[in-house]
């Protein structure tokens, strides 16, 4: 990726495929969902590993979010971002995020439908 921060100012945020080489990098954060990190944390803004991150439908069968908390992935960043903005994150200007086998689509819907995460990050 060329710039790490957008040109709008938003967190440049890259999907990765599993087994993919990954070289840290001080201004990335690694999203990690599979449970296992993939080596040190070292050289990295931070390592986050999402041990478990259903998407935002995963309770209601019909999709009720006006009694459903954010969830999923989008939920996550929420948290990561305010973090970030309170110190207690390292400061990043991308996010390089590995899903767990099979649930990339799943992940990108999720921020795709969360108005806060795609005020915040753009997906790559």
């Amino acid at each position: 990726m060329e710039h790490a921060t957008m040109t709008d100012g938003r967190i440049a945020l890259e999907f990765l495929a599993v087994g993919t080489s990954l070289t840290p990098r001080a201004d990335t954060l690694l999203l990690v969902g599979d449970g296992r990190a993939p080596g040190p944390a070292e050289g990295w803004a931070g390592v986050v590993v999402v041990r478990s991150a259903p998407t935002a439908f995963a309770q209601h069968a019909a999709g009720c979010l006006c009694c459903t908390p954010r969830r999923g992935l989008a939920g996550v960043l929420g948290e990561i971002f305010r973090q970030r903005a309170t110190g207690g994150q390292k400061w990043f200007t991308r996010v390089a995020v590995v899903p767990p086998p099979g649930q990339e689509a799943a992940w990108r819907a999720d921020v795709a439908q969360d108005v806060l995460a795609q005020a915040r990050f753009c997906v790559r």
